[in-house]
């Protein structure tokens, strides 16, 4: 096969994803669906920065927690740190 049938395969399914996609960009509402009130920019930045944030940062601190070393090692006699 030559170079121009992939490029007109290619550009082929670009389209072809592309109508398949539309329906995702609609503006159309359901039937019984109404928009609420729209956020305040304060809520945004609380539900979209901050809880994933600080969701995050919890799950940081539980694991670093769970796996903390808990005395300090002595690595004396240890094949990695000398070689005899």
């Amino acid at each position: 096969m030559n170079a121009k049938f992939f490029t007109w395969a290619k550009s082929a399914s670009v389209i072809a994803l592309t109508f398949l996609a539309t329906p995702a960009f609609a503006v159309a509402q359901e039937g019984s669906a109404e928009p609420g009130q729209g956020l305040t920019s304060v809520q945004t930045v609380l539900y979209f920065v901050v809880a994933p944030l600080s969701l995050f940062l919890t799950i940081v601190a539980i694991g670093y927690g769970v796996h903390r070393p808990r005395e300090k090692r002595n690595n004396s006699g240890n094949a990695l740190s000398e070689i005899r």
